[in-house]
């Protein structure tokens, strides 16, 4: 069984944002259930709520719960992520399904059911069927005897790449990210294509948009084996001085003067100066993000942190954590320090 790509971790983040997840569902949930779904409702349930063991690989990439429009009900939508063929998805989803189907009968509640779904970007199509039944060798006339249930599964392969382009309008943030999975195999040039059309049709990046752009970066640096650095400078050759400004974060901005300043005074340290506050800026962005607002004291912590190397770290780990709190406290910043 292939192993998931670096970047995968990382990637799963774009849809835990319920904004995003809710503009995925819109696009590609058949009409039929769609329909019968409160969408602005929609719930992320926490991971440990349905997970068989506490190791990672058993623990569902995303669930969450949407009520039945008009009816006093709800289901879980079930989401896997993959970027390989895995046959065993199917095994996890039964396990997920009969685990809160327990879960219920413990509870002395009515058993919630689940609607699953496979979001595959690999290289080739997907090889396996939707329906469970399926994988099994049984006979046509005798197949509804035997347990069943149906994936609803988004080929990201089937998709047109420069339809995802065009449709950046409509679901920036989601379609952008489409639009990179797609292109994972193509020249370095025609991914960017995608983060500059969404630096196009933005017009302004806010906090919250130049937080993306740099996870967008991310996901390339890690596919073709490049320092995040390369990928943001051939960014802005990319995208021309239309969205050459706006593609810089203020802390890039502030690097680029402090070099000017080092270089102009026959010296390096505007250099690490202008690095180390990029990577302080990238964590109180993220942070922001997360939580709405940098907790009390906290901002003064990062600036006086001197380890770069630390910084990323931490940015990564905020990036995928469902504990954003924890994490910062993990690495030894007091959020109650003033």
């Amino acid at each position: 069984m292939a192993e998931p790509k670096p970047y995968d971790l990382y990637a799963k983040a774009i849809l835990k944002d319920p904004e995003n997840l809710k503009a995925f569902l819109k696009e590609f949930l058949p009409e039929e259930i769609l329909s019968h779904l409160d969408l602005s409702q929609l719930v992320l349930v926490p991971e440990e709520q349905v997970s068989l063991s506490k190791e990672k690989r058993l623990l569902p990439d995303i669930i969450v719960q949407v009520p039945l429009l008009g009816k006093p009900l709800h289901l879980y939508i079930l989401l896997e992520h993959k970027s390989y063929q895995d046959v065993s998805v199917y095994a996890q989803i039964l396990n997920y399904i009969s685990s809160l189907f327990e879960k219920a009968l413990k509870e002395g509640s009515k058993p919630i059911p689940v609607l699953p779904f496979i979001f595959y970007h690999g290289e080739k199509p997907w090889l396996y069927p939707v329906e469970f039944v399926e994988l099994f060798e049984i006979p046509t006339e005798i197949r509804s005897y035997f347990l069943n249930y149906r994936v609803l599964l988004l080929d990201l392969v089937s998709l047109n790449r420069e339809d995802l382009l065009k449709r950046i309008e409509l679901y920036r943030v989601m379609y952008t990210y489409l639009y990179l999975l797609r292109n994972l195999d193509r020249p370095l040039e025609e991914l960017l294509r995608g983060i500059v059309r969404f630096a196009e049709v933005m017009g302004k990046l806010g906090e919250r948009e130049r937080w993306y752009v740099e996870l967008f970066v991310l996901i390339i640096s890690k596919e073709k084996g490049l320092d995040e650095e390369e990928v943001l400078i051939k960014l802005r050759e990319v995208g021309g001085e239309r969205v050459e400004f706006e593609l810089k974060t203020y802390s890039e901005r502030k690097y680029e003067l402090g070099l000017q300043q080092g270089l102009q005074q026959g010296r390096l340290e505007g250099r690490f100066e202008g690095l180390l506050e990029e990577a302080q800026e990238m964590v109180l962005e993220v942070v922001e993000v997360k939580l709405g607002e940098v907790p009390k004291g906290l901002e003064k912590q990062i600036k006086a942190e001197t380890d770069r190397q630390k910084l990323k770290r931490l940015h990564r780990e905020l990036i995928l954590a469902s504990n954003p709190l924890e994490v910062i406290q993990q690495f030894g910043y007091r959020i109650n320090n003033t």
